[in-house]
């Protein structure tokens, strides 16, 4: 590095019928340049700078499913601030993110586990109801502990110089180099590893963030038990004056992939992975890029380079809105998922969730446009505030579940339909969502809570990351929570 009041917005929705709606957003930038032909970035283009209008006057919106009861368990309270979920066998993996801004940013005195893998056994857990006490209480703990205080083991920790990891004599504001937190985590069987995203910044006091420039993609490989790298950016090719809560998009990539080897430094913020066919896809909320990875060679040898990888989407794509094709900004790729034959990509900024076709290698079908599938509350520079689209997942009944972190609700979206848009949009006075959400946790749980990553297994039970103090005694947050159907 070079120095230098709750709001229950949701109503039943009526389907078929079609309304103006504005969908505002606010992060990206409209300058784009071409490199090998691929949409990329040129200026950057922090959360704010602009609005994106979005005209859904030719878009007929859906009734959606029916919202059955749920239950609520407590899994686990053993991974702090978790922040990505993976099946490995019948267990559950879960990566721990790292202390969040709004705890205190990372402290020394604390280990947060950052970027520690840990096994769960998702059917341990007590059920957990609006009233009910937290299982711990200080040192008044019961002789009989809840299943959720044990339930977790290490599987695998974080692995220096692989990891950009924190040196504890360094002031936390000083540390330029560390690529923590960590977020996303996906399985791929084929190459028996782990993948995850090091959105690379550091958390600070106050709730402060201060991006740095080693962002990356890590693999953890079972054949080896090694961490390797998928992608990383070369930090030294950003000055320090450059590191504020973003960092301009002209340095990413950090060198011309046509003429160099990997890792080129692709993703200004990963924070969403998902595999398809031979690919990995990466997206990137920063500068609005989803990234394909080849993973052909890694899934063969253990020890192979940095696989080869190309930009499939860009910030302003071609869109299917309703029966109307248009160029449309998407900003902010922030979820992925690939279910028969289509890339599910949901947009934090722009708050809408889109679909690609894939063919049957898993590549992007080239000139196809997208389709849009849902839409929801987007970000709006004035208050500062949008639904926060965290996470996507398919049930096996082929129902698409988009969990958005601001009001604490995951939502049943049905199956996808682009003839008729899921309207997710709560904060709408004049326009009902299609359908209530599938999962309220302010009123599950009785108390203000963000969900965050989410995952189905076999049986349509969901498990959920989310950043609760359930755990008194502990200075750390973090719960895994299970929703089953009554």
């Amino acid at each position: 590095m070079k120095s230098g009041k709750k709001k229950m917005g949701w109503m039943m929705g009526f389907g078929g019928f079609s309304l103006l709606t504005i969908l505002s957003g606010g992060s990206g930038s409209s300058m784009v340049g071409s490199k090998g032909g691929e949409m990329v970035l040129t200026q950057n283009s922090p959360a704010g700078t602009e609005r994106t209008h979005l005209d859904l006057r030719a878009v007929s919106f859906k009734k959606g499913p029916s919202i059955r009861p749920v239950r609520i368990y407590r899994v686990s309270t053993v991974v702090p601030w978790p922040r990505g979920l993976a099946w490995y066998g019948d267990r559950l993996i879960v990566l721990a993110r790292g202390r969040h801004r709004r705890a205190g940013g990372l402290d020394p005195r604390i280990q947060d586990q950052a970027g520690t893998l840990f096994l769960l056994d998702p059917d341990l857990g007590e059920e957990v109801l609006p009233s009910s006490s937290p299982p711990l209480v200080g040192p008044d703990e019961p002789v009989s502990k809840p299943p959720s205080k044990t339930n977790g083991v290490i599987f695998a920790r974080p692995q220096s110089p692989t990891f950009h990891l924190y040196d504890p004599s360094i002031a936390p504001a000083e540390a330029h180099e560390i690529d923590r937190p960590y977020c996303s985590l996906v399985h791929d069987p084929a190459s028996q590893s782990f993948f995850i995203c090091g959105f690379s910044g550091i958390d600070l006091p106050g709730s402060k963030f201060r991006k740095n420039a080693t962002d990356s993609i890590l693999r953890f490989d079972l054949r080896n038990h090694l961490w390797s790298v998928v992608e990383s950016h070369a930090s030294q090719k950003v000055p320090v004056s450059a590191l504020s809560k973003v960092v301009p998009n002209t340095f990413f990539p950090h060198h011309d992939p046509k003429t160099q080897a990997p890792p080129h430094g692709w993703l200004n913020g990963p924070d969403a992975l998902c595999i398809g066919g031979n690919s990995l896809f990466a997206a990137a909320k920063d500068n609005h890029l989803v990234v394909s990875y080849d993973l052909r060679a890694l899934r063969k040898n253990p020890l192979a380079a940095a696989p080869p990888s190309r930009v499939i989407l860009g910030p302003k794509q071609r869109i299917l809105v309703g029966k109307e094709l248009r160029v449309i900004p998407v900003l902010g790729p922030s979820a992925l998922t690939v279910y028969k034959g289509y890339l599910y990509v949901g947009y934090r900024t722009t708050s809408v969730v889109v679909r690609y076709p894939l063919d049957q290698a898993g590549n992007l079908q080239r000139g196809k446009p997208g389709e849009l599938i849902a839409v929801f509350e987007p970000y709006d520079p004035k208050t500062r505030r949008s639904a926060n689209l965290i996470d996507m997942a398919f049930n096996t009944k082929g129902e698409l579940f988009v969990s958005c972190s601001k009001e604490g609700r995951i939502w049943n979206i049905g199956k996808p339909d682009p003839s008729r848009v899921f309207q997710g949009n709560d904060q709408l006075k004049t326009l009902p969502t299609s359908a209530p959400p599938y999962a309220d946790l302010r009123i599950l749980l009785g108390k203000k809570t963000a969900c965050g990553n989410i995952l189905f297994d076999q049986k349509d039970r969901l498990f959920l990351c989310a950043g609760n103090y359930d755990t008194p005694s502990r200075k750390l947050a973090g719960v895994i929570y299970r929703i089953d159907p009554r």
